[in-house]
Parts: C-alpha cells; structure tokens; sequence
C-alpha cells in the first residue's frame, strides 16, 4: 500500500478526457461570445459616433432658419424701403430698424446696407447689450468684398451664404477672433433699379458655441470643416481658422485615406488604420426653396476616434470574456476532477443504484414539467391547438374551445377546415401541406385579415401564430389563435375620431393656428390660409410675426415671450383693436384668442383667430 504511485491514487487519464471535452465547449463559446461582444460594442460605437455627427449637423442648419428669415424681413420694412428708394435721402428708419433687429436678437455682429459701388451706406454694429449707429465718416467701401461682388449678380429675392470666416477690419484680422457668417440679398429702388445688397453678418460663435453644446460626450473628438478640409471648430484649438493665416495644414494633409473617403460621398463612416471616421456634409439652408439660396457652402461634420481606442474597445471585450472563461475553466476543471474521483471509487451497485435515482428523478421532474405544461396550455387566455401533419386536431386548450363556441374535446380528431369560413376553406388543404413539407415559425396570413369560424357559423377576426415542432419523428404544428375582434372595434373608432377632428379643422369658420416657443407656425387651418391670403402650408414653419403688421413686428416678440413665461387661456389684446397682416401686406381688424398646451417638455399656444372687417364696417 505504501508503494501506491500518484497515478494509482488519482484517475488522470479520466480527469483528462472529461476536462478536455468541457474545455474545448468553454473556449469554443468564449471565442463566440468575445466576437459578438465586440460586434455589439463596435456597432454601439458605430451608432454612437453617427448620432453624434447628425446631432451637430441638425444643430447647423436649424441655427441658420432665424437670420435667413429675418433678412427677408428686413427688405419688407417700411423704413428700409423708403431709404432705398433713389428719391429719399434719409437712412434714418433704415438705421432704426437695424438697431432694433440687433437689440433683440443677439446672435447678429452687424447689419449693413451697401449701396450698388460698394460704400457702405448704413451701418449699425452690435454692442453689449445695445447697438452702434455708426457714423458716416466711419463707413467703410467695400466693393473689393468677396460677399459683395456674389450678393449683386443674385436676382431680386435671391440670397447669398458666405463661408464661415474670421471678421476682417481695415484688412486685418479681429483680434479677439470673430467668426462671422454672412447672408446677403441685392436690393431695388421702386423703379426696380439696382441698390447695393443688404448684409446680414451673424456672430457665428453662437452658432458654433450651438454645435459644440450638441455634441455632449463626442466634443473631444468631432470637428466642422470647409469644403477644402480647413478645421472651422476642432478639439484642437491650434488648427481652427489655419486657412486665414495661410497655414497649409488641414485633415486631407494630416489624414490623406480618409480625406478620400470623405470626399467621395455627403455622409457615411469606414475605419481604417487611423480609426473609425464618421461625417456628414452640411448644406446650410439647403431644405429652403433652392431657387432663394444661392453659393450654398459646403461643410462638413466629422467625427474621428482613433485606432487606439478602438483597440481599447476590442480589447476590453476580450479581457472581460478572458477573465470569466478562465474562471469557468478552473471551476469546470475542479468538476471534472470531483467526477473523475467519484467515477473510479464507486461500486457498480452504487452506480446502479444512483442511475435507478436520477431516472426516478427525472420521471418525476418529466411528470412535474408535463403537469406544468398542461396547467399553462388550459390557464392560457389565447387560443391554442396543435395539429398532425394531416392537419387533424390533437390538442385543445379551453380558450380556444371557448373562442370558437365547442364543448371540451369536441374538436380532437376534426380538420382544422371546421375553423375556417367557407370562403377559404378551399385552398387550405393544399397550404397546409405546403407548409408542412417546410415548417417555418411566423405569423399566419402576413399582410392579410383573417377570420375564424364558430360553431353557429358567425364569423370573427383573428391573428394566428404558426410554430412547427416534431415529436418522437412525427411533425406537428402549434397555432396560438387570438380574438382581435375588441381591437378592430377600436380602430375603427380611433379612425372615426381622427377622421371627425380632420373635419372639424377644415370646415371651420374662424382661423386657427399652432406655434411652437420658438415663434414659428407649426399648423394652420384653411380658414386661416385664406384670411391672410396664403396657400395652404404655406405659413408653416414661419414666424408669427409674419401675420403681424410690420411696424408692431419687433414689439410683438416681447409681448410672445411675456405671454410664454405665465400662459392662460384669455383674449389677446382686451379692450383693444387688433389687426393682421394680409400677405399682401395689407392690414384687418382681427379678434384672437389664446389657449396653450404641454407636450414633449416643451409648450405651444394654439390661437383662434376672428376677422372682424365686417363687424368693423357694420
């Protein structure tokens, strides 16, 4: 006994072929489990980056919408007319209307207009919390100016969007940098001659300042680019606004086989071995009537996680499947030794004896699980039928005995024909051989109503659900078979309301009106259209202001965002006459009440509106 070697003690050979076989499953699981790991971290990645990229490019073209609008405004305003017009000499309203627009809108640097030479004739620049008249010896000519030279060859209506650059004075670059964005639009006196352009320039800081806030978690790795790979905002400070100070570096320099990709379609993501790049172009204003824009830059929004943190993220996938395969491989290990043990040191009839156990054990687990299959199948509040491959019934839960109008066992042993309408029951055999001669789990009748037939003949909708199975080699089929005959009730009637409410809209006498708490016009009725003398949806997405007569236009935001801070429903102006503007420009009295409601976080006012000419006229 003393003489006994390790081998006699402990049955390696054993203890070798069971872990051999266990290992092989855990590391063949692990590798699957670390590549689906990865492939789901990557595409969340993916998504992530994409998210982030068309985030910042919505963020762009929405902060464009307000200066664009109030440009077109501006030629519209009274005063500014009357100070193009070749017959008046005074910019006096000109200038008054300008600093207005400056004093409640903070996103504008300047508002010009020069006149067809190039000579700035009226200018008022932005101030802290105020505005610059600036003084006529103080005007600058700019005939030499790129945006001036674009804005006078557009046609009356049309305007310019200049690229996005640093504000330069006396032919230098401002310093502190200021990025400055410019809308421009050529301008006529009322004989239709030419006038010089009014110059919109917007504080662009706001509006990249806008983006930078929209990018949350993906600021330290996404930039906006012009159309030649020059950084406009980067992570980066140094590299933005290289192209005003002749650096030559840019992303096609520093980044050649992504600059290639990148140019080749609008929008799009690859990796390569510089990282994971993802970009989308950016055409400002571009969703607006082409024929109103002109020269629309180009930008483009990328994002760029490198190679290294795209190695992190593989990476961590398969530490974390490493570390959990290691520790199943020691326990698996320490399992296949126990059996191995237990194997060799038991008697045959304590082997037998154990089998006699796990067999009475797995009967009663078998009865145990059959039992709770047959309480589920009868407590089941669907239909549910199982049928041979024949298409006789062999199974029925009370549900379905109960839907269909049988007494308990009545249907066993029955085609499944009995439960159809007579209109189908002719190509059904033929279908269910079809499908039984390749069984497939889905919806039955996809894109069609189907109907069941009860035992006193009425008829009802239904949705079935086919699921094949085969039991000791013969096939089956479940069907799981719901009553939806309750939810074409309420769809028909959900289709009645939205039809009735449709109705009301249209056929309505007064105006109506949705705006949103931004100012814009997010739904009109045909009332309304035709009271201010617009086609319908055509006021969409407009400022209200734009109903407003155009002398009362600027006090009118205030009285807006005042009416937003403590919103009820009243009448709007009491005691006073209102009155609209006709898109002919032409005034009416009106009578407007108001009424507000929350949805998404955010509050809208829906406004009644009444044209009181005839009352006023009586």
């Amino acid at each position: 006994m003393a003489s006994t070697t390790l081998n006699d003690r402990f049955p390696f050979r054993l203890f070798f072929l069971l872990f051999a076989a266990l290992a092989l499953l855990i590391l063949g699981g692990a590798w699957y489990v670390s590549h689906e790991r990865i492939s789901s971290e990557l595409e969340i990645t993916q998504s992530n980056e994409i998210g982030s990229v068309v985030m910042g490019v919505r963020r762009l073209d929405d902060e464009l919408h307000q200066p664009f609008h109030h440009l077109l405004a501006l030629l519209d305003e009274a005063n500014v007319k009357r100070a193009i017009d070749a017959d008046s000499g005074s910019v006096d309203g000109m200038a008054a209307a300008f600093a207005s627009l400056i004093r409640y809108n903070r996103i504008y640097d300047k508002v010009r207009w020069i006149d067809q030479t190039g000579m700035e004739q009226v200018r008022v620049n932005a101030l802290p919390g105020n505005s610059e008249i600036v003084a006529r010896e103080r005007l600058q000519d700019q005939s030499a100016s790129y945006y001036f030279s674009h804005a006078m060859r557009l046609t009356a209506g049309q305007v310019y969007i200049s690229p996005l650059d640093l504000n330069v004075e006396q032919g230098m670059v401002e310093v502190p940098h200021k990025p400055i964005l410019r809308l421009a639009t050529p301008v006529q006196d009322g004989l239709g001659r030419a006038r010089g352009v009014l110059v919109l320039d917007v504080a662009a800081k706001h509006l990249l300042d806008s983006f930078t806030d929209s990018l949350v978690g993906a600021r330290d790795h996404v930039m906006l680019l012009n159309s030649d790979g020059h950084w406009l905002v980067s992570p980066n400070a140094d590299e933005a606004w290289g192209f005003m100070f002749q650096r030559e570096k840019t992303l096609a320099s520093e980044h050649p086989e992504a600059w290639r990709e990148i140019t080749q379609i609008p929008s799009g993501q690859v990796e390569n071995a510089g990282g994971l790049w993802t970009w989308s172009s950016v055409y400002p204003l571009k969703d607006i009537d082409s024929r109103a824009i002109a020269d629309i830059p180009n930008w483009l929004v990328v994002a760029h996680l490198p190679a290294s943190q795209m190695t992190l993220i593989r990476q961590g996938a398969w530490q974390a499947v490493g570390i959990n395969t290691l520790v199943l491989l020691i326990l698996f290990g320490i399992l296949a030794a126990w059996l191995a043990r237990a194997m060799t040191s038991r008697t045959r009839a304590r082997i037998a004896a154990a089998e006699a156990l796990v067999k009475a054990a797995e009967a009663n687990r078998l009865a145990a699980a059959r039992n709770r299959f047959r309480l589920v199948v009868e407590a089941n509040t669907n239909g549910l039928l199982v049928a041979d491959r024949t298409g006789r019934i062999v199974l029925t839960n009370p549900a379905l005995e109960r839907m269909f109008g049988y007494e308990p066992g009545e249907m066993l042993g029955q085609p499944l024909s009995m439960l159809l309408p007579d209109s189908v029951k002719a190509g059904h055999a033929e279908k269910f051989t079809q499908f039984m001669d390749a069984p497939l789990a889905r919806p039955m009748g996809s894109g069609r109503e189907l109907h069941g037939r009860r035992k006193d003949g009425g008829e009802f909708p239904v949705e079935i659900s086919l699921s094949p199975f085969t039991e000791d080699g013969e096939s089956y089929v479940d069907a799981f078979v719901a009553d939806i005959s309750r939810r074409k009730q309420v769809e028909a009637l959900h289709r009645q309301s939205e039809t009735r409410l449709r109705l009301l809209l249209e056929t309505n006498p007064n105006g109506l009106l949705l705006v949103d708490d931004t100012g814009r016009i997010q739904m009109t009725n045909p009332a309304l259209d035709k009271m201010f003398g617009y086609a319908p949806g055509e006021l969409l997405e407009m400022p209200l202001e734009t109903l407003v007569p155009s002398e009362l236009q600027m006090h009118h935001v205030n009285l807006r965002a005042q009416y937003l801070e403590h919103p009820v429903i009243r009448t709007m102006g009491a005691g006073l006459v209102l009155h609209g503007r006709h898109k002919s420009a032409g005034n009416f009295p009106i009578q407007v009440s108001l009424a507000s409601f929350e949805e998404s976080g955010r509050t809208f006012v829906q406004a009644t509106v009444v044209d009181m000419s005839a009352r006023t006229a009586s």
